[in-house]
Parts: structure tokens; sequence; C-alpha cells
């Protein structure tokens, strides 16, 4: 009984070990990483790339080197986290998961500027590791970050 005894505490011990996902398994938290990266003092068009899908990545970086290219605005005129040019979050996110298929899911984030609700969608897809990625953002009044890079230059 003894012995018994010692390999179920050994066995609860090591429970939580075996059942720890890796971050990139929760899109909740890849979602929020991704909005810490590109707010504040982040760069949205130069996330960490484990956190953005391959084609949304290359968007983010064409659009980059667009405005380096032109110096100046692109395709991206305004701040997709406040729908517009001016403003702050001024209050704290609410992140809630929505999966389509296995796959493909949303966050939606909850949050107000100048005390005005919005909702923010980030599409997300998972890859073959397991691990998901932001593919999009689609603001609060639904303009898709993707869609707008898409556009030729003016």
């Amino acid at each position: 009984m003894r012995k018994t005894g010692m390999w179920v505490f050994a066995g609860l011990l090591l429970a939580p070990a075996v059942q720890a996902a890796p971050a990139c398994q929760a899109p909740v938290a890849v979602a929020r990483a991704f909005y810490e990266a590109t707010t504040g003092k982040g760069d949205l068009l130069e996330p960490p790339p484990a956190l953005v899908s391959p084609a949304f990545g290359n968007a983010l970086r064409g659009e980059r080197t667009c405005q380096v290219r032109e110096q100046g605005i692109c395709t991206i005129d305004s701040d997709p986290w406040l729908d517009g040019q001016d403003g702050d979050i001024d209050s704290a996110v609410d992140y809630q998961w929505r999966q389509d298929s296995a796959s493909a899911g949303v966050v939606e984030m909850r949050y107000t500027v100048w005390n005005q609700a919005r909702l923010t969608r980030v599409p997300m897809v998972r890859q073959g590791n397991g691990c998901w990625q932001v593919d999009d953002i689609v603001t609060s009044r639904g303009r898709s970050v993707r869609k707008i890079l898409a556009q030729p230059v003016p």
C-alpha cells in the first residue's frame, strides 16, 4: 500500500506538467499577446512572427515596405484597434473565443475607446503543429485589415 501511495503522489505531481499545453495552443493567449505586441510601444506592422499566420505576416510586412518606399501612409490610414486615428483604449479588454472549426475561429475583443463600446474580431487559424495564429483584424465597423492591405496603393 505504501508503494502504491507513492506512485499516486508522484502521478499527481507530474499531472500538471503533462497537461500543460504550449501557450500557442490557447487562441485567447495568442490574441492577447498579439494585441499587447501591437499596441502602446509595439508595432502593428512588425508583430512577433509566431503570433501571425504567414499570409497575414506577409501582408503586414508588405505595408511596412510600402510605407518606407512611399515615405508615408500606404493602405492603412487608421489604428484598427481604435477603428480611427485618435483615441485610447480606456477599459480592460475582454476576450472571448468562438471556434468555428478544428482549424479556424475568432477571438472577440470587447473594450471602450473614449467610453464608446468596441468589438474587434481577431480571426485565428490553427497551423499543423497545433498552434493558433492571428489571420486578420476586423475592426468594430467591420473593416478587415487583410482586405485593406490587399487594395492597390492609392
